[in-house]
């Protein structure tokens, strides 16, 4: 599986410090899934992100707020 370059933490960090959430792209999507639900387990303030499969292209992971202020 290729992962991302950055350490899976900090893809959620990065995901819930932006407005909406942020898409990585992976070559197995369900293995990069499970690992950040592991990492998001670890840390209370994660739990407001979801993790979702594009529906527009397979290889894209999105680490999505649940409920983005603003909307």
């Amino acid at each position: 599986m290729k992962i991302p370059d950055a350490p899976l933490i900090d893809l959620l960090y990065q995901a819930l410090n932006s407005p909406f959430g942020i898409a990585v792209r992976t070559s197995d999507v369900e293995r990069l899934r499970q690992r950040l639900y592991a990492e998001r387990k670890k840390d209370a303030d994660l739990q407001c992100l979801a993790l979702n499969v594009s529906p527009l292209d397979e290889d894209i992971l999105m680490i999505v707020k649940k409920n983005p202020v603003g909307i």
